[in-house]
């Protein structure tokens, strides 16, 4: 069974993706997909990128101009060594984020044919709330 599950958080005010990004990075989200960063700039128009990992300064850059141009930009980002993760939407408006998990998802133990919704909460709440969370949203369905 095919599922479509994401969680959209909502801040307070507009906050940049540096931000964004520093806040994940501190609480142990990484831009490492399989050893390098993967991102794109413009959804609706371009091809994911990739860059070596010492490169991260300047991802966050093109996603700060991207998201800057009014283009909804993603990067993937991954928990610690469990490489656990998914795409990190960036919206124009800056007061939206939306993870789409799709990297070594992790399921409920009790039903795995859903996602861990807490898993990814008790990781992602904290750090996003120290840049002005007020929302979070989750969708799972089949």
């Amino acid at each position: 069974m095919s599922r479509n599950t994401d969680f959209v958080f909502t801040f307070e005010r507009a906050v940049a993706v540096a931000d964004v990004l520093d806040a994940l990075g501190a609480a142990g989200w990484m831009p490492d997909d399989m050893g390098e960063i993967n991102y794109l700039i413009d959804l609706d128009q371009g091809d994911r990128q990739q860059r070596s990992l010492d490169d991260f300064a300047d991802v966050v850059a093109d996603l700060e101009r991207g998201a800057a141009a009014g283009h909804i930009c993603t990067i993937m980002l991954t928990w610690q060594i469990t490489r656990t993760g998914g795409s990190f939407f960036f919206y124009p408006s800056g007061d939206r984020l939306m993870l789409a998990p799709i990297l070594n998802t992790r399921t409920r133990k009790d039903h795995p044919e859903f996602l861990d919704l807490e898993w990814y909460l008790s990781r992602l709440l904290g750090p996003l709330e120290t840049v002005g969370l007020t929302g979070v949203e989750t969708t799972d369905l089949a």
